[in-house]
């Protein structure tokens, strides 16, 4: 994540338009939902004197942590496997290397404690609970990093490939659509809400192929791979072009 910056018209965009793009999440669950909509809360009552909305927030079935992304977002059109598949290789190792990384590799359990304003969005922030899913969630990104690129044009974040940064996640839990008239107060009013530390276990993790970065439903395809194992899905389902 980078610095809060300004209310960035362009991110708006970036937020509102489709945009393709292939990441791996964790999927908030249904019955963690409920501290995360009072947070949602806090923040509605922190620009509720608006004349008209100015946060656009998530539904439940849209928040998540990313735990790596594959193609950046672009509005240009769905993913192409010619694009994303290196010539030669069978787009069914994605699923294979997946399915092989995450087979009983376990539970990975997070815990935010902190909400800030960045590049428009609000997020809560924070990192594994324990040093068992530390572990977890390290080797899988070390064991995807070293694999992936072998067979797959990828186009990673900087915090993807940096291993002192694999323990800290965020989630976000909307973004601003319009201007506030003193952004820099709105972004300290964020960091001084009074929030306790949620925390959340992850038993699966999902590939999505998505239309909005946002992760806003419908996606274009989407693989769940379960951490306690199971066969490799079809490549297929991502729906690539």
């Amino acid at each position: 994540m980078s610095s809060t910056g300004g209310f960035s018209a362009s991110a708006v965009v970036k937020d509102l338009e489709r945009r393709w793009g292939l990441t791996l999440v964790s999927f908030l669950t249904s019955g963690s939902a409920d501290p995360l909509l009072r947070v949602q809360r806090l923040v509605r009552q922190l620009v509720e004197r608006a004349q008209e909305p100015v946060v656009e927030f998530y539904d439940t079935a849209q928040m998540h942590c990313t735990h790596l992304t594959l193609t950046r977002s672009n509005a240009w059109g769905p993913v192409r496997l010619a694009d994303f598949v290196t010539p030669g290789v069978d787009p069914q190792q994605l699923c294979d290397i997946l399915a092989r990384e995450t087979a009983e590799l376990g539970t990975i359990a997070v815990t935010l404690d902190r909400l800030t304003l960045s590049d428009n969005g609000f997020q809560l922030v924070g990192r594994c609970a324990d040093d068992e899913s530390v572990a977890r969630r390290s080797r899988l990104l070390e064991r995807l990093n070293a694999q992936l690129p072998r067979s797959f044009n990828l186009s990673r974040r900087a915090w993807d490939t940096d291993p002192a940064r694999y323990a800290f996640v965020h989630m976000r839990l909307g973004f601003m659509k319009r201007p506030w008239p003193d952004h820099e107060a709105l972004v300290a009013g964020t960091a001084r809400l009074p929030i306790d530390p949620i925390t959340l276990s992850f038993g699966d993790v999902t590939l999505v192929h998505h239309r909005y970065r946002s992760l806003r439903a419908p996606h274009a395809g989407a693989i769940r791979f379960p951490l306690d194992g199971g066969a490799a899905p079809p490549f297929g389902k991502l729906n690539l072009l």
